[in-house]
């Protein structure tokens, strides 16, 4: 059966002119990414000409905008989920129903999560356009889409942990952007200050891939970089290395996403199941009897 709390938000959402607007939105930046992409490629042609073979580079560039939208919409989205009903003074009424906690996550997530997918199912129309062009497989579509899936689940559930910690829904919303811009430049700036002092070649492989595995980017870039075949982060990694690289390494400058999904999957189930310990009310009977106990 379908979760409640996920029915009730379907139902609430479709109501309103949020997510239309939302949508209309995504699709409109989707849209005008691809028209400024082919009105460059024309003018930038001495002929005026087109060449299809630049289609694949289209690909690229409605990737990254929808990688870039999803990051930006997801917190907005599911950053409110639980202190929007402290607001509203409703999450009692959650909490004494039926459903676990974790059930409750789950259908605030899930809500999110259907409206994503929902904004990466209405961008395909303009995707077939590299489909058209011959540029660019199904599967590789769909490697894109689980990607994007996988990145909104993590955000979403490190969304759902702030939005049970804080009250005010503004509050959650900034710290997960904090959050996804420490995961996307800090862990860039640990690679980028060793190499700025030691340099280049004293770095060491193996832990300048674990650096880079959580970043959001890297992974974007490292799926891109496979699926168009430009091996870019394979001669980053290895390329003028006098030590010896081990396996793992020669694997993962290849498959860094591949890494990063287990990463996003792996950090997105670990705070939903915080978020779910939050608003659990058996341990807010124990901390209120505690707190009463050493008061007396």
């Amino acid at each position: 059966m379908m979760n409640p709390v996920l029915r009730r938000e379907a139902i609430t959402s479709l109501r309103g002119w949020k997510n239309f607007a939302v949508l209309t939105f995504y699709l409109a930046m989707m849209t005008i990414g691809a028209i400024v992409f082919f009105y460059t490629s024309v003018y930038q042609s001495y002929q005026y000409t087109f060449d299809p073979q630049s289609v694949v580079y289209l690909y690229v560039v409605l990737g990254s905008i929808q990688m870039a939208l999803i990051v930006l919409s997801v917190p907005a989205l599911t950053a409110g989920s639980i202190s929007g009903e402290r607001e509203r003074q409703t999450l009692d009424l959650l909490l004494v129903t039926k459903l676990s906690p974790f059930s409750i996550v789950i259908g605030k997530l899930l809500s999110s999560m259907a409206f994503v997918l929902l904004l990466i199912i209405s961008t395909l129309p303009v995707f077939s356009i590299v489909f058209y062009f011959g540029s660019v497989g199904i599967g590789s579509v769909l490697t894109l889409i689980c990607f994007t899936l996988t990145t909104a689940y993590m955000l979403g559930g490190v969304s759902v942990f702030f939005s049970c910690i804080y009250k005010k829904t503004v509050i959650s919303i900034m710290l997960v952007y904090i959050f996804t811009g420490i995961l996307c430049f800090g862990t860039l700036l640990l690679v980028l200050l060793p190499m700025a002092v030691r340099g280049y070649d004293q770095l060491s492989p193996t832990a300048t891939l674990i650096k880079l595995i959580p970043n959001p980017g890297v992974g974007f870039f490292s799926l891109m970089d496979h699926q168009i075949g430009t091996n870019i982060l394979n001669d980053v990694f290895i390329q003028d290395r006098n030590i010896k690289i081990n396996p793992f390494v020669q694997w993962g400058a290849n498959n860094l996403w591949v890494l990063h999904m287990i990463f996003q999957l792996v950090v997105g189930s670990v705070f939903i199941a915080l978020a779910a310990s939050l608003i659990n009310p058996v341990r807010e009977h124990k901390q209120k009897n505690k707190t009463a106990k050493t008061k007396k």
